[in-house]
Formats: structure tokens, sequence, C-alpha cells
């Protein structure tokens, strides 16, 4: 995964499964989009999840907070069905629907 500018905005393509494997690299990306002296919002690009585990939710929702304290918006772009399940399956709708762009 890496952030790639585009039109004013960063964005990070996700792997077909953000899982425990990757959640450690996905963290790390968000937090170099974090510190970027930057009033960049970050897009997640989601088209290609199949799986997400609790662990890559939890780094989602920890990064939304640090975004939305830092006065940026983090936001989830085309999202599959499967991604949407995961945050339903952990009580999160709501949360998700926060992150989701149109």
């Amino acid at each position: 995964m890496e952030l790639k500018e585009n039109s004013g905005r960063l964005e990070v393509e996700l792997p077909n499964a953000v899982d425990l494997a990757v959640a450690g690299e996905l963290r790390d990306v968000l937090l170099d989009a974090l510190a970027r002296d930057s009033a960049a919002d970050v897009v997640l690009k989601a088209a290609m999840v199949e799986r997400a585990s609790t662990a890559a939710i939890q780094v989602l929702l920890a990064a939304a907070n640090a975004f939305r304290l830092a006065a940026r918006r983090l936001e989830i772009e085309n999202a599959q069905e499967a991604l949407a399940a995961t945050f339903r399956h952990l009580g999160l709708a709501e949360d998700f629907d926060n992150l989701i762009v149109s």
C-alpha cells in the first residue's frame, strides 16, 4: 500500500484482504498521511476489499478519529459489501456510514 496524491487529496488502494497481516502496514501508511504537512483528506479506495478483520477495522476507526482531531477527513470510497458486513457484524454500522463517500 502506498499514498498517492490525486486532485488535492491522498489516496490509498486497499488490497483484497484487509486483515491482521496488513493492519500494521495500513496503520503506518495512515500515520504517514497524518504526519504530512498537508490539509489533504485521505481516501481509502476499497473496491477490491473482499475480507476485513477486526484489527484492520480498529486501525481505520483510530485513524478516522486522529484525522478528525486534525481537522481532516478519512473516507472510504467504493466499499464492497464484505467491508460493510464486517463493520455491521462488529456493531459499527454507524461508524461505517460516517466513513463512506457516496
